[in-house]
């Protein structure tokens, strides 16, 4: 198959709903381009990569830092504080406040990847905290 082949190929249709031994029950969403689902009191979602179910690579990362509470707990305060720090009294109050929304797992150029939706934020403001495998990249916002 030719570069702009593969460039321009589908992939695989998603399956609708499947279901992992550990994560449990995962539904597609066609808006989003992933499958959902909950555990450990975790709203999280494993990217399509172009196949019929979430890649054994994503889901093994999810696995992996779902099944790991004290790591969530721990990396969320220290990134809050540093995040305090960075943007300052105005947002200090409201970035204590923060907590995890859902947790986006896939992969970057076959690096594990995380993006987050943080959940508590003012005035519109959509908080986020990013992971290259497990070191934080930080905490933003859009509006």
């Amino acid at each position: 198959m030719g570069f702009l082949s593969k460039l321009f190929d589908k992939g695989e249709e998603p399956e609708r709903s499947c279901s992992d031994e550990l994560l449990g029950p995962l539904e597609y969403f066609e808006d989003a381009e992933s499958w959902a689902g909950s555990f450990n009191d975790h709203k999280f979602s494993l990217a399509y990569s172009r196949t019929k179910r979430p890649s054994e690579a994503v889901i093994a990362y999810a696995r992996e830092i779902l099944s790991d509470l004290p790591w969530l707990t721990t990396t969320l305060a220290d990134a809050k504080k540093s995040a305090q720090e960075e943007y300052g009294e105005f947002y200090s109050s409201e970035i204590g406040l923060l907590e995890w929304g859902e947790i986006h797992f896939y992969l970057h150029k076959g690096k594990r990847r995380i993006i987050a939706e943080l959940e508590g934020g003012r005035d519109d403001r959509l908080w986020r905290i990013e992971y290259a495998d497990r070191h934080c990249v930080g905490i933003g916002f859009d509006r």
